[in-house]
């Protein structure tokens, strides 16, 4: 390479290296970490490398505005999007514009900041319109037209935040010549030091005219527009003093706009009832990470170098304050009295309940008037010696895949036997989705069998069911429960906190058409003792402890007592605890059911840990932690009636209702990284739990051969839901996880399993 190509190759490299915005990226990368930590999440989320399998990415990707995907969502989601990267900026102009210092003589330095600042930004909406642009493609839903235009919503969307940010900026912030009344440089004396700038540069010599003290970082060009370069100006001959006042001018109205901005987004959290305000989840995330950003960005303005040690001060007082209930309340189930004297919960109090068996023996006499009655339902027009077969429905949680599934088979299989799956269904229990799916359907089918509706079958209805609850979720998070939660709502004469648990109950009851909205535990009481409708038992996991709270507005302590014991002499533990009578001085009839549903189906994070009226108080979350499929409560329900089901019926059917096969495939072996090996043990061991459960309860199944006399039949009807290609364990899915989850039930083995539960019940 001649002299001549190495001195051109070099000013190309020095025009990139020395460029503002490479050196501003290079900025990031050395000292504004906590800023691209933000920025990988969000690539990793949009490009599905984070969390895909509770369906994150979708909630970008697909966002759901008022029930429906389109332009206005996808706008919102820009929006927010567009919030987000004016936060960025603000945030890395107030931590590094004092960096350089000729910004201060430049018309609108935010601007320019921002305009220097796009690499990352770009790269991000360039990635985003991409991966829309296959998410669409890939779910064959949208045109090529179609999807052009929801891109275009989106970076609009992106677009208008933007303007309105910077048209703020453009007013509030000043430069040296307007803080000053200074004159610009004259122009023939600006041309002059730009040729002595390029002689210098093209000699290999630094600008002589900027300020190179160690703290500030060498810049040779900027952008002053979007396709238009500059030269930068020297700054040597104006006093330190002066440029400093620019920055910290500009760093107040910064910091102006993002208390305002704060304020507003919290506010936001007053409007949560009105639906309009339900924005997709994914403009949520934004929100949230702005929210993050904006405030960090803030502390730096007031505090700078003591910026960091404020932050962990903050953390450790917040976290202190947290036990003051106007920072920290608890969510409570609805309808229970948390004023008067609250239960006892202890072993002493347990053990006294465990050691009362007259109460085991009332219950299971009640609950075998129960089983009569559902035996003459069942022997109507037959012979006397017909034996009816006893069904059992265990449903598995995953979120609102397994709300939609288990609603899809019990609502095609009953309208294929018209009726009579209802009929011959005992108890109904399970875990999460599976189970608000399932309660959705009994809940239906009352109101058939009361004429309150002409027909409990319908595409309408699995249409509802399988709405989107996340929005509200997240909008409740980002704008609510992370910070001050001061609303509050009256149920009765109680008062609650409206927080995510308020959010849920409330997307639960828009999406089942409010048949839940005045419905109590207590309600059931009647109906389920007459065996109109089959019993549901919810057993939420205790996490204080890890026993079961089994929910049921029957006498039920036959299934949390521990049984008589023979020849086998053991010290017993008690497993579960009944919460109709262990919170019967706290109304425990009262509870709104769709508090008892979200109990038992409280997923970690995402909906918060209910705390009960005990002392000390009892938390609960999923039923999934300990028994996804109910099978442990279905097999003791069938061990305290074994004699009776001997006698009257012709056997037992288990129907499981899985959200994945039940033989899984086997997991190869990765090629492993130093991470990896650190993770692999611990994750593996959560990851395969509810494996772990089906080897558990398959003994337990088999045992049963021992102790009951009668055939069991175990019906599974299995999700598809396999890798890459998985459905998301989410409370929001895409149409075409929607239609995955409707056609699962044309798989062969559902349909055999359909055939064989026709002919079993005939």
């Amino acid at each position: 390479m001649g002299l001549r190509e190495r001195l051109l190759c070099n000013q190309r490299f020095r025009k990139i290296f020395y460029s503002f915005a490479f050196r501003l990226l290079l900025l990031n990368f050395k000292k504004n970490h906590l800023l691209l930590v933000t920025w990988l999440i969000l690539f990793g989320f949009i490009t599905k490398n984070i969390a895909a399998r509770y369906g994150v990415p979708f909630l970008f990707l697909d966002p759901d505005y008022l029930g429906e995907v389109g332009f206005l969502s996808y706008f919102i989601v820009g929006f927010s999007c567009g919030g987000f990267i004016l936060a960025y900026n603000i945030s890395s102009y107030i931590m590094n514009g004092f960096r350089f210092p000729f910004l201060a003589t430049l018309s609108h330095p935010f601007w320019k900041y921002c305009l220097n600042n796009f690499i990352i930004p770009v790269a991000f909406l360039i990635t985003y319109c991409i991966e829309i642009f296959r998410f669409l493609h890939s779910e064959q839903l949208q045109g090529l037209s179609s999807i052009l235009l929801l891109v275009f919503a989106f970076l609009l969307g992106t677009a208008s935040f933007l303007f309105l940010g910077l048209t703020y900026f453009f007013r509030a912030n000043k430069d040296i010549y307007k803080m000053y009344g200074m004159k610009p440089l004259d122009p023939k004396e600006d041309l002059k030091l730009k040729k002595r700038q390029i002689a210098n540069r093209h000699s290999g010599k630094r600008n002589p005219f900027l300020i190179t003290e160690s703290r500030d970082w060498y810049v040779e060009t900027y952008l002053s527009g979007p396709f238009r370069t500059r030269l930068v100006r020297p700054v040597k001959h104006y006093k330190r003093e002066m440029l400093k006042s620019v920055f910290k001018q500009n760093h107040r109205a910064a910091a102006y706009f993002e208390i305002i901005a704060v304020l507003s987004l919290l506010n936001l959290g007053l409007l949560r009832d009105f639906p309009a305000f339900e924005i997709p989840a994914g403009a949520s995330v934004f929100l949230l990470f702005t929210l993050f950003l904006m405030l960090g960005s803030a502390l730096h303005t007031w505090f700078r170098g003591w910026s960091n040690a404020m932050v962990i001060l903050l953390l450790v007082m917040i976290n202190y304050m947290y036990r003051w209930d106007f920072l920290n309340s608890d969510n409570r189930a609805y309808g229970l009295n948390y004023k008067t004297e609250k239960a006892a919960f202890n072993y002493s109090a347990l053990k006294a309940y465990d050691s009362e068996k007259q109460l085991r023996h009332e219950d299971i006499n009640y609950t075998l008037e129960i089983l009569e009655r559902w035996k003459k339902k069942n022997s109507v027009g037959k012979d006397s010696t017909y034996k009816p077969r006893l069904v059992f429905i265990n449903t598995s949680g995953g979120g609102l895949r397994s709300t939609l599934w288990t609603f899809r088979v019990l609502q095609y299989t009953d309208s294929l036997m018209q009726g009579d799956l209802m009929n011959h269904t005992q108890m109904i229990t399970g875990s999460s989705g599976g189970m608000i799916g399932a309660a959705y359907f009994r809940e239906l089918y009352l109101q058939y069998i009361n004429k309150q509706r002409p027909i409990y079958y319908g595409d309408s209805l699995l249409a509802n069911i399988s709405g989107d609850m996340l929005n509200p979720l997240a909008f409740s998070i980002a704008t609510n429960d992370l910070f001050f939660r001061f609303q509050r709502f009256k149920d009765s004469s109680y008062s609650y906190v409206k927080d995510r648990g308020y959010a849920f109950e409330n997307a639960l009851n828009q999406n089942t058409g409010h048949v839940f909205s005045k419905k109590r535990l207590g309600d059931y009481k009647l109906p389920e003792e007459q065996a109109k409708i089959p019993m549901i038992v919810l057993a939420p996991t205790i996490i204080n402890d890890g026993r079961k709270l089994l929910i049921s507005p029957l006498p039920i302590s036959y299934l949390a007592q521990n049984a008589i014991r023979g020849t086998v002499y053991i010290h017993p533990l008690m497993e579960n605890v009944e919460y109709s009578r262990f919170f019967e001085k706290q109304g425990a009839p009262a509870l709104r059911f769709t508090s008892a549903l979200r109990m038992n189906a409280t997923f970690p994070y995402i909906t918060p840990i209910v705390s009960l009226p005990s002392e000390p108080a009892m938390e609960v979350m999923d039923a999934g932690m300990r028994d996804n499929y109910g099978l442990e409560t279905t097999l003791k329900f069938l061990f305290s009636f074994r004699k009776w089901i001997t006698e009257n019926t012709s056997g037992v059917v288990i129907i499981q209702i899985r959200d994945r096969h039940k033989e899984f495939p086997i997991e190869e072996t990765p090629e492993k990284t130093l991470f990896q090996n650190f993770a692999r043990p611990l994750g593996r061991f959560y990851g395969n739990l509810f494996n772990t459960q089906d080897f558990q309860q398959n003994q337990l199944i088999q045992y049963a051969s021992l102790w009951f006399n009668e055939k069991i039949d175990v019906l599974n009807f299995e999700l598809q839901n396999e890798m890459p290609d998985n459905i998301s364990l989410s409370w929001h899915l895409t149409v075409r996880e929607k239609r995955k989850v409707l056609n699962s039930l044309y798989l062969k083995e559902n349909q055999e399993n359909i055939q064989l539960l026709q002919d079993l019940l005939k």
